[in-house]
């Protein structure tokens, strides 16, 4: 539309010095006479665009000319196009792709900070199940949507839940997605690989007031780990410095963790490498893990 393409003249203009009506053609795919018409209307409007003619000329907006609410500074450029990278290689969603051509157009160049492959440890496949459903909570989200999911407790119980969706988390490496649970009737916490379906149902779900807090109750513990000195290079993808002791045959860690989370599938990472030296009930229930695995 001709109000949009003038509007992306003026950002064109506010950003570079001199641009010639060859490349604003290009850019907006639209032919030069275009270009000119569009220019002169601008001028009509009280733009204040100057024209500079011969072999590197063009037009120019006047010197002291500003736009302060539609102009970023080039340190804010760059945190924008960052953020919507790091958006998009979350969730890949078309719009965020798209809104980021559009504004790589209103800057010469653009290198990324950073590239995000996955944000989990999953699996490929697994990968790309997670943010497809990402991309449908979303909707559901935007829209008030309730919905209808099966879903799969951590000791393999199967339940149906009406829920009203919230928000999404991405916790120590999972996708959560926050919900007024109907059944529960309060706030819950459902992880998205283990949402096998869901779909839009029409139920009204009224949530009591306040708004939920996100924040969890936390119970923290002293934990005491000895590992093999195989594992120097990795522990410090999990730990600190100071938590660390290294010693002539072994590497002690000590740390606090909040014991309302499962660390035993952590320490299962590490095989026969770990042994745990504290608590005594975490050592008797990694035992009693162990035992069920063997038997099994």
């Amino acid at each position: 539309m001709k109000i949009e393409r003038m509007f992306a003249i003026v950002v064109f203009l506010l950003h570079k010095r001199i641009v010639s009506a060859e490349e604003l053609a290009e850019k907006l795919e639209v032919s030069k006479r275009t270009i000119y018409r569009d220019i002169d209307s601008l001028c009509a409007a009280g733009i204040p665009i100057v024209s500079h003619l011969g072999k590197n000329g063009g037009f120019t907006l006047a010197d002291r000319y500003q736009l302060d609410k539609l102009t970023f500074s080039d340190t804010e450029k760059k945190l924008v196009m960052d953020g919507i990278t790091l958006g998009n290689e979350l969730f890949e969603e078309q719009q965020l792709a798209n809104l980021q051509h559009k504004l790589a157009l209103f800057q010469e160049e653009h290198h990324a900070s950073f590239t995000l492959s996955n944000a989990t440890l999953h699996r490929d496949i697994i990968e790309q199940q997670t943010k497809n459903k990402i991309q449908q909570l979303l909707t559901f989200i935007q829209h008030e949507q309730a919905i209808e999911i099966s879903y799969v407790a951590q000791n393999g119980h199967f339940t149906t839940r009406t829920i009203l969706p919230i928000k999404l988390h991405l916790q120590n490496g999972s996708w959560y997605v926050e919900a007024f649970c109907q059944m529960r009737e309060a706030y819950r916490f459902f992880k998205l690989t283990r949402i096998r379906a869901m779909e839009a149902v029409e139920v009204n779900i009224n949530q009591p007031l306040p708004t939920p807090t996100t924040e969890r109750p936390v119970k923290l513990e002293q934990v005491v780990l000895q590992f093999t000195l195989s594992e120097h290079g990795k522990l410090y993808d999990f730990f600190t410095e100071e938590e660390l002791f290294i010693g002539p045959e072994h590497i002690v860690a000590t740390f606090y963790y909040d014991i309302t989370n499962d660390i035993l599938p952590f320490i299962r990472m590490f095989g026969s490498k770990v042994k745990i030296l504290a608590p005594t009930w975490l050592q008797e229930k990694h035992l009693e893990e162990i035992k069920k695995i063997l038997e099994s």
